[in-house]
């Protein structure tokens, strides 16, 4: 191999070989800019600069020259704010915040939605519908949000806008949380930016314990369960009932592990860099109820849809109709927001039923609290056996290439239902019977456990530690599929 080629496959953008967290090549970048970072972080302007640079590369390593829309919407909204904060009168204010909406909505629905758009209409039509060669940009829909969370808080005048453009910047493609979250709000972001930072070791290894559990969860776990699962997802009417429900509750486990691994490793580096991005994911399938759910689950998300689109809507301010209905909007939307298909919006909507459902159950049917112990434990278990159901049957929906897919699977589990293959799938598919129990042990673990296993690990010797990551990266090296598989929410 020539030396430009090397020059061009380790800095040039290959849109086949995106850089991702998990990836080699990213350990490598990542390595090397710590040792840099290291030097330079007690120096704001040059920490700011550095990682700045990073970041853009980062970015260009992902999604390629789509880094000029990042740039440009960074120039855009910046000047934007500025402009809300400094209008007199509340009509140019408003007007200087449509006008970011439409650009910023603008982009990500010609990006996202403009092949929806056209194949319903064709549909209508009666027409055939040739799609538009449009790549999506890596993590449009995040930072997009984003900057529409800062440009709203300016001008509800919750936030003022930073004068300084450097720190807006970093604050929109800090590289950990660029392209699949957290969304991080500017007014918790910003202030960090102006603080000095202090590295301490235990922070450090926080970090580091975050990436290991990350890279677990999605390397060994998520990926391992998602060659099955695709086989399934791919021909369901190939497979029984009982081969489809193992698919169901691997998909389950995998879109878990491979997201809330992309988070945990986002934050971990944040914290290895003085940096608080704050939580994502709260044992999600331990929630009681699909209101308990949405607060464990892509937490970043959830709070961004209640605070900017569910409460401007009225919220619950509006009698318990309108509550109902606001409910559905912000989780259709919220559907939408994942993906440009029926699919996502019908999976949406569901979860808005379901919240729905869940406060009226609440409010008529529990009118007082159970008082004894041993019936409260068995309401709690039927609760979330409930609750866990309701979110894996619409993973089917989220997963499935069409509804003919989904109803196919759901039927496969109801009709054609065989216990008698139980041994036959354990003596084929040990491994992912023995990884799934894993995952699904380790998301059962109580949460106040987890500081304590944290601890574990810091008061650890090196040596030990130093096993541990090695140990780690033999079992990615032994799971993994033929390529380095790109994370789920990188296509949203």
């Amino acid at each position: 191999m020539r030396w430009n080629d090397i020059f061009l496959d380790l800095f040039g953008y290959v849109k086949d070989s995106p850089m991702l967290f998990n990836s080699g090549q990213f350990l490598f970048f990542f390595t090397i800019f710590l040792i840099f970072y290291a030097i330079l972080f007690n120096n704001r302007l040059s920490r700011t600069l550095y990682v700045l640079v990073f970041s853009f590369f980062f970015y260009y390593k992902a999604s390629g020259w789509y880094l000029g829309i990042l740039l440009a919407t960074l120039a855009v909204d910046y000047g934007l704010a500025l402009a809300i904060h400094h209008a007199q009168k509340k009509l140019f204010r408003t007007l200087w915040l449509i006008f970011s909406l439409c650009t910023s909505l603008g982009l990500l629905a010609y990006f996202k939605y403009t092949n929806f758009f056209l194949e319903n209409v064709a549909m209508i039509r009666g027409e055939a519908f040739q799609p538009v060669d449009i790549f999506l940009p890596i993590g449009i829909s995040f930072y997009t949000f984003q900057t529409l969370s800062y440009i709203i808080d300016v001008y509800r005048k919750e936030l003022e806008p930073t004068h300084d453009f450097l720190d807006y910047a970093f604050y929109m493609s800090f590289f950990p949380h660029l392209v699949a979250g957290p969304i991080v709000r500017a007014k918790f972001f910003l202030p960090q930016l102006k603080e000095k930072i202090i590295i301490r070791a235990e922070e450090v290894q926080q970090g580091f314990f975050l990436i290991m559990q990350g890279l677990f969860k999605k390397a060994v776990l998520a990926d391992y369960v998602a060659q099955y699962n695709d086989l399934v997802f791919a021909s369901p009417g190939t497979y029984g009932g009982f081969e489809t429900l193992m698919a169901i509750y691997g998909y389950t486990l995998q879109i878990y592990c491979d997201f809330s691994g992309y988070s945990d490793m986002a934050i971990g580096i944040g914290k290895m860099m003085g940096f608080d991005l704050g939580i994502n994911f709260n044992k999600p399938y331990q929630a009681l109820s699909i209101t308990d759910f949405w607060r464990r689950w892509h937490i970043s998300l959830s709070t961004w849809l209640r605070d900017y689109l569910y409460i401007p809507l009225g919220g619950n301010r509006k009698g318990k109709w309108r509550t109902h209905i606001n409910l559905f909007i912000t989780m259709l939307l919220g559907g939408l927001w994942h993906g440009p298909s029926w699919k996502f919006v019908f999976w949406g909507a569901m979860h808005g039923v379901g919240l729905a459902v869940h406060k009226l159950w609440k409010k008529y049917v529990m009118p007082h609290e159970i008082q004894s112990k041993s019936w409260s434990m068995v309401w709690k278990a039927v609760s979330w056996f409930i609750t866990f159901h309701f979110v894996v049957l619409l993973w089917i929906f989220f997963r499935a290439d069409s509804f003919d897919v989904a109803w196919t699977m759901i039927g496969n589990v109801f009709n054609s239902m065989d216990l008698a293959y139980l041994q036959a799938f354990w003596d084929v598919r040990y491994l992912f019977v023995i990884l799934l129990l894993v995952g699904f042990a380790i998301h059962a673990i109580p949460s106040k456990l987890f500081p304590k296993m944290e601890n574990l690990y810091l008061k650890m010797p090196f040596l030990l530690k130093a096993v541990a990551f090695v140990l780690l990266v033999q079992l990615v090296i032994q799971f993994r599929s033929e390529s380095v598989q790109p994370f789920i929410y990188f296509q949203f």
